[in-house]
């Protein structure tokens, strides 16, 4: 269960999607670009589905990016009115509701001029729901996984998934990732640097660096 370079390239090459019959998505991808101060693309991952693929592009680097959204302020400037701002939450959610089809995001991609990092859904609704939790943890840890801003990540995936995703089924690392157990997207992140083939794995509960396969973090 080794995450291997040659699976973790993102094709962001794919097709816009052509979803005309979503009501409100171009608004929201609209209401994207406005919280995110970013450019976004909207993919399907499957023709035959309602299963999102958004890509958003950011100007800045992943310092400067995490720190924004998480605090959503620049100096002493705040951007935001709202005391509590769920990024796209709510306005997903007017998506959701207001199509008869079941929609939802399989995958986000955060891309900023010196990484990206790809959030993966776990569970219905998952991404949506816990974004504005991830932005504030991968801000609150960006000085441990780039191991003190002297080696960055060319890609961060979170959560880490077994190799098998890459194939034919659609399972997690056996790590009991469910509603139930939301923390689990806090438990560990696979990181991509330019100069190895192999993943290493973020701890995230002890702050660290694990170099190797997946199957260390087992035993």
């Amino acid at each position: 269960m080794s995450a291997n370079k040659k699976n973790h390239k993102k094709d962001f090459g794919r097709a816009p999607f052509q979803g005309n019959d979503i009501f409100g998505l171009e608004a929201f991808k609209l209401k994207i670009e406005k919280d995110f101060y970013c450019n976004v693309a909207v993919l399907n991952n499957d023709e035959d589905s309602e299963n999102l693929i958004i890509e958003t592009k950011f100007n800045f680097d992943i310092a400067f990016g995490l720190s924004l959204l998480a605090d959503q302020k620049i100096g002493k400037l705040n951007l935001s009115s709202q005391k509590e701002n769920y990024l796209f939450f709510e306005a997903f959610e007017k998506v959701r509701n207001t199509n008869s089809k079941s929609i939802d995001i399989d995958e986000l991609n955060l891309v900023f001029t010196d990484c990206t990092i790809i959030i993966n859904k776990i569970f219905e609704n998952s991404i949506a729901i816990q974004l504005q939790e991830l932005i504030v943890k991968l801000n609150e840890n960006i000085l441990f996984f780039t191991r003190g801003f002297n080696k960055m990540p060319l890609e961060i995936h979170v959560p880490v998934f077994e190799e098998k995703i890459f194939q034919e089924d659609c399972n997690l690392l056996s790590l009991g990732l469910n509603k139930e157990n939301i923390g689990e997207y806090y438990t560990f992140w696979a990181l991509y640097f330019e100069d190895q083939i192999e993943a290493d794995i973020y701890d995230f509960k002890n702050k660290q660096i694990i170099n190797g396969e997946l199957t260390m973090i087992n035993h």
